[in-house]
């Protein structure tokens, strides 16, 4: 995850807190509260219903659920996490694109970045130790969607570079498209919303 980091606090402590969001530049995954986690704790607790009904009413309630040490060694018997910061996904995202020829969308990057601090290393085909399971990182976008972030990270002739070479034809061909013109109807003070979204 990137510093919005509330899966990761769960997964090394126990701690499900709710945290004002962070802007990043892998703003897909500024995550405050994963709604994906209910299905994470479902696996966990053997699908107990039950529990996770009363786990998400006091995460309602109170935006906090710490879970016991019980239920986090379970959890860490299944899954580990890792926390990277901004530096850390452009670090990965130039080694990707050093070593492997290889342009990741920033998102992608913080998987690469999670895969290192976890022991792996995602720019050699050499098996890692017996020890640990095997990884897979599966990309989640285009970079032509992320020109800020591949630009930190690789610098404008960097992203120059991929845009003339790599940029997918029909993103390049959307961009040369006439803009279609943006209509705007604002709310009459004696409109009500229905009314208004009837003209819409």
């Amino acid at each position: 995850v990137n510093i919005n980091d509330i899966t990761h606090r769960v997964m090394e402590n126990g701690e499900f807190h709710r945290k004002k969001i962070q802007k990043t530049l892998s703003d897909a995954i500024n995550i405050e509260v994963p709604y994906n986690f209910e299905r994470i704790a479902f696996y966990v607790t053997g699908g107990s219903h039950t529990l996770i009904k009363e786990w998400m009413s006091i995460m309602e309630a109170t935006e906090q659920l710490t879970l016991d040490t019980v239920w986090l060694a379970r959890l860490k018997q299944d899954f580990r996490s890792a926390r990277v910061t901004d530096d850390e996904m452009c670090g990965a995202l130039r080694r990707a694109h050093a070593e492997l020829s290889y342009v990741a969308d920033p998102h992608t990057a913080v998987a690469m970045a999670a895969a290192e601090k976890l022991g792996y290393d995602f720019t050699t085909e050499v098996p890692s130790p017996k020890e640990m399971v095997p990884m897979v990182i599966l990309a989640t976008a285009s970079p032509c969607k992320f020109q800020e972030a591949v630009t930190v990270a690789l610098g404008e002739d960097g992203w120059k570079r991929w845009e003339e070479d790599s940029f997918p034809c029909r993103a390049k061909s959307t961009l040369e498209m006439e803009e279609n013109e943006m209509h705007h109807y604002p709310k009459k003070e004696d409109s009500s919303l229905s009314e208004v979204q009837s003209e819409w």
